[in-house]
């Protein structure tokens, strides 16, 4: 599957799953991702973690102690 489709598939199951489920929590990283990365940048990573049999997560650049800012990078965990 390409990225997009796997992208898809993941909103598709976030939709049909509701607010609460684990498919809905992923489905928004993966929107999060989206916005902060790109659609180029998340499709790579969203094949590479279904080749390698990991997930996306949101995480930051640098440390941010003490601070109240958003995840800006997405990874793979």
């Amino acid at each position: 599957m390409t990225g997009k489709e796997l992208f898809d598939r993941y909103q598709s199951a976030a939709l049909r799953n509701g607010l609460g489920s684990r498919e809905f929590h992923y489905g928004n990283i993966l929107f999060q991702a989206l916005r902060i990365e790109g659609e180029e940048k998340l499709f790579q990573l969203l094949e590479l973690a279904e080749n390698t049999g990991k997930k996306i997560e949101l995480g930051y650049s640098q440390s941010v102690e003490n601070t109240f800012q958003d995840p800006d990078v997405a990874i793979l965990v």
